[in-house]
């Protein structure tokens, strides 16, 4: 069973930490002084594990989504999704958005617990130069490193250029100075190189651990985001090497069966050989409540399972399960990323989407009364009368023009094909919330896609052999063949993104992929690929600063909100 043993470690640090804004960083005892608890072992641990918490924020929650996925060319709001100023890129999206707000209080936060940890790391005495404590020392420093380059690339990707700092804040900062993206990704890739030359772990997980291969997986993922902008050969370069270094010498391998990656019985990162760094859901949901009502402690489960879950508990024949999940329903697929799939070739339509419900009310049929198994019944393209009449009176069949309109924007809000990889079965409850499902946060897939895009812009003769052996595996038995591309496929970024999201989609990914193509694709793809979005404009390319922070401080006119923002 897994423990939350990072979870249980940082507690008190974080009920006593008045880390709830960026602008509240107050030192409330004297434990951060040198000598004090963080200079020795056991502090250090602490501190360093407190920096994973705020990872619990991320992974599988509703605002982290929707800042990651909605709005972009694959993901819409469904009937269920409150903040739709965001998906849909309305003129209230402004610095009040809750969803900014958020992030750019918890992970400053984050980032000053990290500050602090690899600060101490240094201070922590060590008279009789024990090897085993040195070597605890440099590892916990490194994991810190690498936690701030993840929520500095977060927020920098978000906000644009931001506020830097990396030594401890014990007082209110009321003059942040601005820094330029291109010198927080130098100070990114600076904590990665440390962290890569470190004592980290070379294990293929390390409890939820940040490990070797994370740093380098990590690294890559940034350097592809910079070249992709910059259009510099040498990070191209580097994200292919290091991401091949990944693929070739790490203990990671693809599975054989899509849909396996996603079963509840692989849901514990430690144990699935896709995952090289996820964020730990105990199985004991103990760790996954609210403790005092102080939603800084865990932020409940993975919320995933309930936000791509489709409205079908009132429908005929069906009330709410186990199996088919809570459905919140707040966001679906565009007709564009369905369109995505070859459904015959590529397993990764079948493990991706749920199109059946088996009915499970008997007396809830209404007209259906030849109803005997299935319930509801979803079909990608368009159905022919004979399927219609054969559906008459046994069940409800929707096609792609129930469920989006003639230029692609969605009609039925409610019920779609609906994203499944993060269901969750296993509950134990059909009302509970939290998903044990721990939040797979880098996948070895991704390194195939950053060797074949990073390759084929450096010219590796291998970057195909990338692709393909990532597109073979996913291939239905009997189609491995059908599924290979050719190289001016993996040299098109069309293509590339939507390979991308064929293997990726809703993984909190999405938006950071469109936005490192530049200003004009990132509008571009939104609008011709999800007119739910048609609103999007190059400003929206960054998000609004928190108008909170804009009010505290007081260099405001240094400081200003983003360009096209109120």
């Amino acid at each position: 069973m897994k423990k939350s043993i990072l979870l249980v470690a940082s507690l008190m640090l974080f009920l006593g930490s008045g880390c709830d804004s960026f602008l509240d960083e107050t030192n409330y005892s004297d434990v951060t002084s040198e000598g004090g608890y963080y200079d020795t072992e056991e502090g250090l641990n602490a501190i360093v594990n407190a920096c994973y918490t705020p990872l619990r924020f991320w992974a599988g929650k509703e605002d982290a989504i929707g800042l990651s996925e909605t709005g972009t060319d694959i993901i819409a709001a469904a009937s269920g999704c409150v903040d739709n100023n965001m998906a849909a890129y309305t003129q209230s999206l402004d610095g009040t958005n809750s969803a900014c707000t958020f992030y750019f209080d918890r992970f400053y936060a984050a980032i000053n617990w990290c500050n602090t940890a690899i600060y101490h790391a240094e201070t922590v005495p060590n008279p009789s130069k024990d090897e085993t404590l040195a070597t605890t020392l440099n590892k916990r420093e490194a994991e810190a490193r690498v936690l701030r380059a993840f929520y500095y690339w977060i927020l920098t990707e978000t906000f644009g250029d931001t506020y830097y700092i990396d030594v401890p804040s014990s007082s209110i900062v009321m003059n942040p100075v601005k820094t330029s993206v291109s010198d927080i990704y130098q100070h990114m890739f600076s904590d990665l190189d440390w962290a890569i030359t470190s004592k980290l772990s070379t294990q293929q997980n390390d409890g939820g651990r940040v490990t070797v291969w994370t740093a380098k997986a990590l690294k890559a993922r940034l350097l592809l985001t910079r070249a992709s902008v910059t259009k510099d050969a040498k990070m191209y370069e580097q994200a292919y090497n290091l991401a091949k270094d990944v693929i070739d010498n790490g203990p990671f391998e693809l599975a054989k069966d899509f849909a396996s990656i996603w079963d509840m019985k692989n849901s514990d990162g430690n144990s699935n050989n896709e995952v090289i760094w996820y964020v730990d859901y105990s199985t004991n949901q103990l760790y996954n409540s609210e403790l005092d009502d102080k939603p800084v402690i865990r932020n409940g489960g993975n919320n995933a399972h309930l936000l791509f879950c489709m409205k079908y508990d009132d429908q005929p024949g069906m009330t709410r399960s186990i199996e088919y999940g809570r459905p919140f329903n707040r966001y679906m697929p565009t007709r564009y990323l369905i369109d995505l799939f070859d459904e015959e070739r590529d397993q990764r339509y079948g493990g991706s989407f749920r199109h059946l419900w088996i009915m499970n009310n008997e007396k809830g049929k209404g007209k259906y009364t030849a109803m005997a198994d299935t319930a509801i019944y979803i079909i990608k393209g368009e159905a022919t009368a004979a399927q219609r009449a054969w559906a008459e009176n046994r069940y409800q069949l929707f096609d792609r023009n129930d469920i989006y309109n003639a230029d692609g924007s969605t009609k039925n809000m409610k019920q779609s094909l609906e994203l499944c990889k993060f269901a969750d079965p296993a509950r134990a409850s059909k009302d509970e919330d939290r998903s044990t499902r721990d939040g797979f946060m880098i996948r070895i897939a991704e390194m195939y896609l950053i060797v074949a895009e990073a390759g084929a812009q450096t010219d590796k003769s291998d970057a195909l052999d990338y692709m393909n052996k990532l597109r073979m595996t996913r291939a239905v038995a009997g189609y491995e063949e059908d599924m290979c591309v050719n190289l001016s496929q993996i040299q098109d970024i069309d293509f590339i993104l939507d390979e991308r999201a064929r293997e990726l989609a809703g993984e909190q990914l999405r938006w950071f992929d469109l936005k490192r193509f530049g200003k004009e694709q990132f509008v571009k793809r939104i609008k011709k690929c999800n007119p739910n979005a048609a609103n999007v404009d190059e400003h929206h390319w960054v998000r609004p600063f928190p108008q909170t922070f804009l009010d505290a401080i007081e260099n405001k006119t240094e400081f200003t909100q983003n360009t096209g923002y109120k």
